[in-house]
């Protein structure tokens, strides 16, 4: 069965760094610690220097790597190439190197509080429908991360409007 899901695949041209703040947390525990991740996320995202514009946001949730599926949880917005070459205190750096191979997903929605939703239908329809037919396999393995949700905001034609708009970016590899 084909999959409807509409997918493009390519090597990152450039590294994508995104610096932000992480926690670790369990399946349990993620619909606590998630907000709380955000709220301080939120409190400090104005103080990181060279981000770009406009504004990419990434939220990752890294392969369970602890017993009992601890894992780590990274909020962070994406910054310039030049203020990646500097650590910043008070704040963590997730690197997607240069040559990377991604499918980007996009991810369609309405209403922010559904987003979560949509993005679960998209990774399932992802790996369940469009991943075992295309020649590609994850490559979660080699960057601890199977996929990043990116966040980032476009003004609407002939509206002074902005709208989210949300990409699902998966790591992946030829079979």
């Amino acid at each position: 069965m084909a999959s409807k899901l509409s997918v493009e695949v390519a090597p990152l041209e450039h590294a994508r760094v995104f610096r932000g703040r992480s926690l670790v947390t369990d399946g349990q525990k993620i619909f606590e610690d998630g907000p709380r991740l955000a709220r301080e996320f939120g409190g400090v995202r104005n103080d990181i220097s060279g981000r770009e514009m406009p504004v990419v946001s990434a939220v990752v949730a890294h392969d369970p790597a602890e017993e009992g599926g601890r894992f780590r949880y990274f909020m962070g917005d994406e910054v310039c190439p030049s203020a990646s070459k500097r650590l910043q205190e008070g704040f963590e750096d997730l690197v997607l190197p240069a040559g990377t191979l991604t499918a980007v997903v996009h991810v369609p929605f309405h209403l922010q509080a559904l987003a979560a939703l949509h993005v679960a239908r998209a990774r399932r329809s992802f790996y369940e429908e469009w991943l075992p037919g295309s020649g590609y396999v994850s490559a979660a393995d080699e960057l601890g991360f199977p996929d990043v949700e990116l966040y980032h905001y476009r003004r609407r034609r002939f509206r002074r409007a902005r709208k989210m708009v949300l990409d699902l970016l998966f790591v992946i590899r030829r079979a």
